[in-house]
């Protein structure tokens, strides 16, 4: 295991304080994010007989959405006080809940039929969201889909400015890089096609689709 780097060091120290504070309010202020939950996971193609690996779960809403599809949903975390939201939350026994650090996966390779990020890599500096990627990529089966939902900017220039600026003020220092940043690219980099793409949120998000490449 490699030594952390200072910015490694200070996004995990961030993540776990900022999420810990968050957790009890968490699912207020991500209601305007309920209609994309089962956007993402239709998008996806899941159904019954799909498993399921959510990264970055939270309080497990993305998890949920998959879950109520009937499948096979594990969902991972950093922050404990997040998950234990989450369980508390949980209803139909679908969804797994686990606590692990996304840049280093548990699971053997080739596990999962879908896997999924749901408004989290924009929280993350490049090399920790490159790392969770690949993460991602290794433990997605062959010809498996990588779904990846996050901000995202309008096509038009007013509607990007504004966007980007009011984002700007409520979101870490991370989502400037994250938003300028070619993200499809960067799946072509791991060895993921991305295939498909959809704006959501009035343009202010996306949810993009890939396979990974056998």
């Amino acid at each position: 295991m490699t030594t952390p780097t200072s910015e490694e060091k200070e996004y995990y120290d961030l993540t776990k304080r900022a999420f810990n504070f968050l957790a009890p309010f968490y699912n207020v202020m991500t209601l305007p994010l309920v209609r994309v939950r089962d956007q993402v996971a239709e998008f996806a193609n899941a159904d019954k007989a799909s498993t399921i690996l959510d990264v970055a779960t939270g309080t497990g809403q993305q998890a949920f959405a998959f879950a109520k599809l009937g499948c096979d949903v594990t969902a991972i975390d950093l922050t404990q006080a997040m998950l234990d939201i989450a369980r508390k939350n949980a209803r139909n026994g679908l969804v797994k809940f686990e606590i692990a650090d996304a840049t280093q996966l548990q699971f053997e390779t080739n596990s999962f039929d879908i896997t999924c990020v749901s408004f989290a890599l924009h929280d993350m500096p490049l090399m920790i969201r490159e790392k969770v990627l690949k993460e991602m990529m290794r433990v997605t089966k062959a010809n498996g889909v990588i779904v990846i939902a996050d901000y995202d900017l309008p096509s038009n220039t007013i509607g990007r400015v504004l966007i980007y600026h009011l984002v700007s003020l409520y979101e870490c220092k991370y989502y400037k890089e994250f938003i300028a940043t070619d993200l499809e690219s960067l799946l072509r980099k791991i060895g993921v096609e991305a295939v498909e793409k959809v704006y959501v949120l009035h343009g202010a998000g996306s949810i993009v689709k890939g396979v990974k490449k056998v």
